[in-house]
């Protein structure tokens, strides 16, 4: 699956969200977004996030789909950017890891699991992936119930495995997260 190209569909979207790639045009949205400080703190995004980690963002997003790694894609609702979807693809293991934020104004309605449905059912229906797994902070109830309403498995937690903030370079607080994991026919 590496080296190719990700075809994203023309149309990836549902009623109520679009996903697609994010552009340059997107740079000044995906930096304001990723102010928030819960993005910031159950996330990897850096912190404090800069319109160049935006810039970053977007090249990488596009390096990832050219070469077949992944595909990191904004989420639109009412034609309005409101977060990210994305997996990264382990292509020696034939697996996806899944992750995702959502703008405050954008929880709990639902926009995050529709966003999380549609590009989990391409990774299995189109990309044949064999799994999907996603690791959410302990702390973050709202990441853990999404997985478990999309159909995910709580596999098991991997204790101080998280860096919640930095100072220098070196983690200064660390937390749990439970791992996930999906297989075929079980999303939801």
């Amino acid at each position: 699956m590496s080296d190719t190209r990700l075809e994203i569909p023309a149309h990836f979207a549902t009623g109520e969200v679009v996903l697609r790639p994010p552009t340059h045009d997107d740079v000044e949205r995906i930096a304001e977004i990723c102010q928030d400080p819960d993005i910031q703190r159950f996330t990897r995004v850096p912190s404090p996030y800069r319109r160049s980690d935006a810039e970053g963002f977007v090249e990488m997003a596009r390096e990832a789909i050219d070469s077949g790694r992944g595909a990191p894609l904004l989420v639109e609702s009412e034609g309005a950017t409101v977060g990210c979807v994305g997996f990264g693809i382990h292509p020696q293991d034939g697996y996806g890891s899944v992750g995702y934020w959502m703008a405050p104004e954008a929880r709990r309605r639902g926009t995050a699991t529709l966003a999380a449905r549609l590009l989990c059912r391409w990774c299995f229906d189109d990309l044949r992936l064999a799994r999907l797994e996603l690791e959410a902070v302990t702390a973050n109830p709202a990441s853990n119930a999404l997985a478990a309403r999309l159909g995910f498995t709580l596999e098991g937690t991997r204790r101080s495995a998280f860096p919640l903030t930095a100072v220098a370079g070196f983690p200064a607080e660390r937390a749990d997260v439970h791992v996930w994991g999906l297989l075929p026919g079980e999303l939801r």
